[in-house]
């Protein structure tokens, strides 16, 4: 990503052309990685051995820190990007010598699929996730990807809502490996296909995580 600019309707970084193509995809994949915490070099590692072959990135807070330092030196980070803010990161931060704001909560358009993306910690995720949920619904979004637990996950919930957490890829919990994922999705169908990864640098060894999400 060359020219790091953030789009003011949308809150993404990118281009409107690569947003629009984006959206109007026939299939799309989207990296999703959250709560890095200061470890700027697996996220950079993520990127370099997945990134060119993706056509979006999720970050799903907790490291904006790490992505001002992706920026600067990664040269894979996909033409689309989303940010969201975690319980640790500010609301706003230089990217590139740009004030780049850092939402609590966006959204993005991938191949006809309208996905909510957030840290996830305003909506008592330890109490489930019916507010998230409902928050994804209310702006027609068929998927939400979140952090703050640690833990990956993924499932369809009852509304045909897709919840994903891609676990964290530096300090994960509950005996899970340093984790991320890449979904796949399709225009005019409704799978959500998500595959997680250990964030082993130049690996490519996958995990199915348990069906839990704290």
């Amino acid at each position: 990503m060359n020219n790091f600019t953030q789009d003011n309707l949308t809150n993404l970084i990118g281009q409107n052309k690569d947003i629009e193509n984006l959206a109007n995809k026939e299939k799309a994949r989207i990296l999703v990685v959250s709560d890095s915490h200061g470890h700027p070099s697996v996220l950079k590692s993520i990127v370099q051995d997945f990134g060119s072959e993706c056509d979006a990135m999720v970050f799903c807070g907790d490291g904006i820190e790490d992505i001002a330092f992706l920026a600067e030196s990664a040269d894979a980070v996909p033409s689309v990007l989303g940010i969201a803010e975690g319980n640790n990161d500010p609301d706003s931060y230089f990217i590139k010598g740009q004030a780049i704001k850092v939402p609590l909560n966006c959204s993005l358009i991938a191949a006809g699929h309208n996905i909510f993306f957030t840290h996830g910690h305003r909506f008592a995720l330890y109490d489930g996730l019916d507010r998230m949920k409902e928050a994804a619904q209310s702006i027609g979004c068929s998927a939400v990807f979140f952090g703050h637990t640690h833990v990956a996950f993924s499932a369809l919930i009852p509304g045909n809502v897709f919840v994903l957490n891609p676990g964290s890829c530096s300090r994960p919990r509950q005996c899970q490996c340093a984790s991320f994922a890449i979904v796949e999705v399709e225009k005019d169908k409704n799978d959500y296909n998500a595959v997680f990864y250990q964030a082993i640098p130049g690996e490519r060894k996958t995990f199915v995580p348990e069906s839990i999400f704290l």
